[in-house]
């Protein structure tokens, strides 16, 4: 879903921001039911520090002018496009422009999605990674930023963004808060920009503006103080699902699930901005 899909896509980079995070299951069947609306409705903003799950750390390999995160493939680092295969971009430029600055660019139909700028500090061991999505419907850039430290040794003869990483912080802009709509069997999730959804409970799944792939976001509600979004992807098949449980002092969400091919587990809560 920092969507973790914090999209922050580019929690997961490549594939990533895309907005994550998400949801333990507690029986993700069900309609709404007659209860009175616990208050959902409002702006909630993620917590960054309580997000756990995929904490992996991250793997560049930049040298030879090829780039290389993780298990992507590995681009030539030319400052010129190239196509590549993903769901959400369709078309990457990578461009050196120093020892310690990397910046990439990514797109799709022709259309800017993301930025992400790699700055690795003068003594070679923090990461700090700026990133701009401009996937959502308005247009403007959502922004996040992601701190590393080296937990591998560098490279001799690579670029210094080359080793291995591992996550210290992530800040995100207040564009990224979640504004969440509960008026009787309707649920809404939106962002600033117009990210999100407008769904009935218990009824089909519908379009996740701003989502490049085509997911689509089924809403149940199985109590009065769960809500659980199963995302299915243009196959058809279940990509995320994560559930919101307000918690007993209305102020606090928690929010848990599995995200990606590999339901990978997440979690981290989110706090009431305004009603």
């Amino acid at each position: 879903m920092i969507r973790c899909k914090i999209t922050y896509r580019h929690t997961r980079f490549s594939k990533a921001a895309r907005t994550v995070a998400l949801v333990m299951l507690v029986g993700c069947t069900g309609t709404a039911t007659a209860t009175p609306d616990y208050p959902f409705s409002g702006r909630w903003r993620i917590d960054t520090t309580s997000v756990t799950g995929n904490t992996r750390p991250t793997v560049f390999q930049v040298s030879d002018r090829r780039f290389k995160r993780d298990d992507n493939p590995s681009i030539i680092a030319d400052g010129r496009p190239h196509p590549v295969a993903d769901d959400y971009v369709d078309e990457q430029t990578i461009s050196v422009i120093s020892d310690h600055i990397i910046r990439e660019v990514d797109k799709i139909r022709g259309k800017l999605a993301y930025t992400v700028d790699y700055s690795v500090s003068p003594d070679g061991n923090i990461l700090t990674c700026h990133v701009a999505s401009y996937t959502s419907p308005d247009g403007n850039a959502n922004r996040s930023t992601t701190v590393q430290r080296r937990v591998g040794p560098a490279k001799k003869g690579a670029h210094l963004l080359t080793g291995t990483w591992k996550r210290v912080s992530v800040e995100a802009d207040a564009r990224n808060d979640w504004i969440l709509r509960l008026e009787g069997n309707r649920f809404s999730q939106r962002t600033d920009g117009g990210s999100g959804y407008d769904a009935i409970i218990g009824g089909p799944p519908v379009r996740l503006e701003g989502d490049n792939s085509g997911v689509r976001a089924q809403i149940t509600r199985p109590r009065p103080d769960l809500i659980v979004e199963t995302d299915l992807s243009a196959k058809g098949t279940v990509d995320d699902t994560f559930s919101m449980q307000l918690m007993p002092d209305g102020r606090t969400i928690r929010v848990t699930g599995t995200y990606g091919p590999d339901k990978k587990p997440t979690a981290f809560t989110m706090t009431r901005q305004a009603d």
